[in-house]
C-alpha cells in the first residue's frame, strides 16, 4: 500500500518566475522532509523548475515524469534516476475524424496560446506532418494568441479562412485591460458562442468544453503508465532510470452530438456507432 501526497506548482495560471520559484522551494522542503520513494512530476513546469535543477542525479527520490510536451531531452531524460512518460497528441488522427464526419470540409486553422508547452505542441505538429505526410485537412494557418482579446481576434478571423477550427491550449490568456489570467472555461465559452466552425480537440479537456470532435490525448492513460512505472520502483526496487521512456498511445475518441447539433452537422450513424 503507497501513500500519495498532491503539491500543485499552478505554472498555467502562474507564470510569474518568482513565485514558481518560491513554490518549488517549497515543494522541494516538503521533498527533502518527507523522503518519498518516488515523485511523480507532471507537466513540463513540474520539470523545468523542480526535477531539472534539483532532483535529477541523485541517489533519491526515484522519479517518474508524465504529462510532458517537450522532448525528453531537453530535460536531460533519461537520467539514473528519471524516466517516465512523453504526451502525444493524435493530430494526424483527429483531422481524420472531422473529415469523417464533414467530408466537404477542406482546410483546417490550428489556433493555441503562446505558452511553452504550446511551443513543444507545434514541434510535434510539425513533426507528425514532415514524418506522415499531408493531413485529411490542409493545415492553412497556425495561429498563437498571447491574450484573450487576440484569441478572439483569431476565432472571428478564422471563420472566412477555414472549415474547421483545431484548439490547443488556451490555459495561460490574459485580458489585456485587467492582466488577470482568462479562465479556460470562460475562453472555451466565449469561443462557443462566437465561432460557428466544426471544432477539433486534441487533450481530453476537449471533452467539458464542447467540442465538436477529437482523437484525445488521454491524461488518465499517461497516468496509469506513470503509475505502473512507479509501481515497478516501489514494489521491486528498480532505478526509474533503468525504465524505458515511453508515451501514450490510444487515445480517447470525442464526437460531442450536442455540438454537432448546435452547428447543423449531421454526424453519420456508423461513426456513432
Amino acid at each position: 500500500r503507497a501513500t500519495l501526497e498532491t503539491l500543485y506548482l499552478n505554472v498555467k495560471q502562474d507564470q510569474d518566475q518568482e513565485s514558481l520559484g518560491q513554490r518549488a522551494a517549497s515543494i522541494l522542503e516538503r521533498i527533502e522532509t518527507e523522503k518519498p520513494q518516488v515523485v511523480i512530476a507532471a507537466d513540463d513546469g513540474a520539470q523545468l523548475h523542480l526535477v531539472q535543477p534539483f532532483l535529477k542525479g541523485r541517489a533519491s527520490p526515484q522519479v517518474i515524469f508524465c504529462g510532458v510536451n517537450a522532448p525528453p531531452k531537453q530535460y536531460g531524460y533519461p537520467a539514473a534516476n528519471v524516466s517516465g512518460v512523453r504526451g502525444r497528441w493524435h493530430f494526424r488522427q483527429s483531422f481524420a475524424l472531422l473529415k469523417n464526419i464533414v467530408p466537404e470540409a477542406k482546410r483546417v486553422i490550428f489556433l493555441t496560446d503562446d505558452s511553452q508547452s504550446s511551443t513543444y505542441v507545434l514541434a510535434d505538429l510539425k513533426a507528425d506532418r514532415r514524418q506522415g505526410g499531408p493531413f485529411a485537412l490542409t493545415l492553412v494557418a497556425v495561429e498563437q494568441a498571447g491574450s484573450f482579446q487576440q484569441w478572439q481576434g483569431k476565432v472571428r478571423a478564422a471563420q472566412t479562412r477555414a472549415d474547421a477550427l483545431g484548439l490547443g491550449i488556451y490555459h495561460s490568456l490574459r485580458d489585456e485591460r485587467s492582466g488577470a489570467q482568462v479562465t479556460p472555461e470562460a475562453v472555451m465559452a466565449w469561443t462557443r458562442g462566437a465561432n460557428r466552425l466544426p471544432t477539433i480537440g486534441f487533450s481530453d479537456y476537449a471533452i467539458k468544453h464542447g467540442q465538436l470532435c477529437g482523437v484525445l490525448g488521454s491524461a488518465l492513460e499517461q497516468g496509469q503508465l506513470a503509475g505502473a512505472m512507479a509501481r515497478q520502483v516501489l514494489e521491486h526496487g528498480v532505478a526509474a532510470g533503468s525504465l524505458p521512456i515511453r508515451s501514450n498511445q490510444t487515445g480517447t475518441v470525442l464526437v460531442n452530438l450536442k455540438t454537432a447539433e448546435q452547428l447543423g452537422i449531421l454526424v453519420p450513424f456508423a461513426i456513432i456507432e
